[in-house]
Order: C-alpha cells, then sequence, then structure tokens
C-alpha cells in the first residue's frame, strides 16, 4: 500500500482561516470567477489579522490557482481552469449537497475510469494480501452495521472500501484520484435519503469484488466495480429526476 495522505492546509492561525473561508466562497461561487477582491484593510477588519496574515493567506490561494495578483491591477479571482483541482483543499471546498451537474458528470467518468482499473491492478499484483484483507475488513463492517440497522456505518464502511481499493492499487498516479474519488461517492450518499440503504448495493455485491480480486480475477473484478459504478450513476440518475417533478409539483 502505498502511503499516499493527502493533507490539507492548516486551520489554524488567522491565515489558516482566511485560507479556508475564503478558498469556500471561492469554489463555492460567492465570490465570482475574474471578481476583483476588496483592499487588505476590509479582510484584515474582516478576520481581525494583520497583514502579514492576510497576504500569506492570498500566496496560498495564489499556489492553488484560485487568486492572481497584479501590480496597480489588484487581485482578482481565477478562472477555474486555472484551479489545482487534485488539490485536496479545493476538493474539500465544493459543497458535497450541492454540486454543479457538469462536475458531477465529470467525476463520475473519472470513477468509471479509476475504480475499475485499481481492482484491475490489485487482483493482478502477487502480493495483494494486505489490500485484500483491508477490503475484507470493510465488507465485515458493512454487514455489521447492515445488521444494527446503522445506514450511516454502512455508508461510511463502503466510502472507507472505495478509498482502500484506490490506496492499495500499487499505482501512485491513481492514488491522487481518492479525494476526487471520494467527493462523488460523498455526493452519491448525501443525495440518497437514508431510507433507500437497501439500494445502495448489498455487502455482498462487494464481497463479490473482493472475492474476484483475492482469486486474482482481474476480469470479473474489473466488470463488478463498473457495474457498480454505473448502478450509483443511473440511480443518480433516477432521484435527480425524482427531485425535478417533485420541485415542479411544488412550483
Amino acid at each position: 500500500m502505498l502511503n499516499m495522505v493527502e493533507r490539507g492546509y492548516p486551520r489554524s492561525g488567522i491565515h489558516g482561516r482566511v485560507v479556508h473561508e475564503l478558498g469556500r466562497e471561492i469554489v463555492s461561487g460567492v465570490l465570482k470567477q475574474g471578481e476583483k477582491l476588496p483592499n487588505e484593510a476590509e479582510f484584515i477588519n474582516r478576520f481581525n489579522g494583520s497583514r502579514t496574515a492576510i497576504r500569506e493567506a492570498f500566496r496560498v490561494l495564489s499556489a492553488k490557482g484560485l487568486l492572481e495578483a497584479r501590480q496597480r491591477a489588484g487581485t482578482r479571482v481565477r478562472v477555474r481552469a486555472y484551479w489545482n483541482l487534485w488539490d485536496p483543499d479545493i476538493l474539500s471546498w465544493h459543497s458535497v449537497s450541492n454540486l454543479d451537474e457538469q462536475v458531477v458528470r465529470q467525476l463520475f467518468e473519472l470513477r468509471a475510469m479509476v475504480e475499475p482499473e485499481a481492482a484491475r491492478l490489485l487482483a493482478e499484483n502477487p502480493s495483494k494480501g494486505v489490500g485484500v484483507s483491508v477490503l475484507e475488513k470493510h465488507c465485515h463492517e458493512m454487514e455489521q452495521a447492515w445488521n444494527e440497522g446503522c445506514a450511516s456505518k454502512v455508508k461510511e464502511a463502503q466510502i472507507s472500501f472505495h478509498l482502500s481499493l484506490i490506496d492499495n492499487c500499487e499505482n501512485e498516479f491513481l492514488v491522487r484520484t481518492r479525494e476526487a474519488v471520494q467527493l462523488i461517492l460523498r455526493h452519491c450518499q448525501e443525495m440518497r435519503p437514508v431510507q433507500s440503504i437497501d439500494a445502495l448495493g448489498t455487502t455482498r455485491w462487494y464481497s463479490l469484488i473482493t472475492e474476484k480480486i483475492s482469486k486474482g480475477d482481474a476480469s470479473a473484478a474489473t466488470n463488478a466495480i463498473r457495474s457498480l459504478v454505473i448502478s450509483d450513476r443511473e440511480r443518480m440518475t433516477q432521484a435527480g429526476k425524482k427531485r425535478l417533478m417533485q420541485k415542479n409539483a411544488v412550483a
């Protein structure tokens, strides 16, 4: 397993607070792309911080591709094309319950590429024992939570399964996608009511994926995880249509 734990920017201190609050406002669209930021004095008053702290926060956000400072032109929010979308902070600043439709589509496309390949790599890895053990552990957690009737624990175990599959694929570039995959997984779960826990995919399906990986059946493992991704996408589409119908009915 690759040691690829993503660590976000510290939240401590005034500059940490500025980084996360402004970052969230930029990603959510409160601060529009191309918009010029107020002068430093306004941020100093808002956050009760020093000029040094504000400037340090701006430097951090600029390094992430969110801001651009030009002499005599001020500091502006950069267009999304320049954002470092792999940055764990930028991913965490997306609202799980309010993702743009285009972002949802693109994240599903990413997941459809990453997870089947991760399953193939793990299935073909001669030293896959540790990875398989981790997946089996999460399957057990799902089953236990299912028996307890605890939907939240089932969902967390499922998230852990998907991330562990990526973490143990032994490809450091694929591992870099874990935070993006986690974002779409959490969006899917956020959009589903707890009552639909029986439609989330039974623990047997996750156990089947684990079994195929354990036996080295890469083809069956990739097909199984691909089916799970497709099923998730179809449920999301149906849920979206249902919410739209309910919204129109109220209107």
